[in-house]
């Protein structure tokens, strides 16, 4: 009993999601691109909007003043068990694609745009999960007319 308790704390400990994100840039500092999730294998995410008030969903939002998020396309997650609950989420890969722009008073530094996005999670296997957590994930592109 103390080895399988032992087992899944260093197990939660250790069990990180990896990110990436692919930008194409539009005019007058507008991008879209997808921002892309790799689960650890026998966890998952909750789905935004979450089932339930309590769960912390996978979420993005922009983290630089000037730019906003205008859509983001959240996936629909499938249906899991979480805790001995039903619930909605992410496993395996979650891409979330999104469109974003500077407001008109932002130019580009030495014509590049910088932003940086912020992913917050929470990250759940069947019978427990981590707390709440985040990472930022910084995009440049070269100013287009």
């Amino acid at each position: 009993m103390i080895t399988s308790t032992l087992t899944m704390l260093l197990l939660a400990q250790t069990a990180k999601p990896e990110f990436s994100v692919s930008v194409k840039p539009g005019k007058s500092g507008a991008i879209s691109g997808t921002v892309t999730v790799k689960l650890p294998e026998g966890w998952h995410a909750y789905q935004n909007p979450p089932k339930s008030e309590y769960e912390n969903p996978l979420k993005i939002e922009s983290k630089t003043k000037g730019f906003k998020l205008t859509k983001v396309s959240y996936p629909k997650g499938e249906t899991l068990k979480s805790s001995g609950s039903e619930t909605l989420g992410y496993v395996g890969n979650v891409e979330i694609p999104f469109e974003g722009k500077f407001d008109t008073s932002i130019k580009p530094t030495k014509g590049t745009y910088s932003v940086v996005i912020e992913v917050s999670y929470q990250i759940c296997s069947d019978r427990s999960c981590i707390a709440p957590d985040s990472t930022k994930l910084i995009i440049k592109w070269k100013a287009t007319k």
